[in-house]
């Protein structure tokens, strides 16, 4: 498993930037949710900021 941070771009309403490693991937909020499943969107509508914890598979979604 490997931990991913998530935050919003600032001035968007639906771009979030992801933290995998040492690189910054920006993707819409949809295509986390498909990725990732609605719940990982929860805590970043309400924090502005989540840890998602991926398997390959789901990082592999990413690029």
């Amino acid at each position: 498993m490997q931990e991913l941070s998530c935050t919003w771009v600032p001035g968007t309403i639906d771009i979030v930037r992801l933290k995998v490693g040492k690189r910054h991937i920006e993707m819409t909020s949809t295509r986390l949710s498909r990725i990732f499943g609605p719940h990982a969107l929860n805590d970043l509508y309400l924090k502005g900021r989540v840890v998602i914890k991926a398997d390959p598979q789901q990082v592999s979604m990413l690029a």
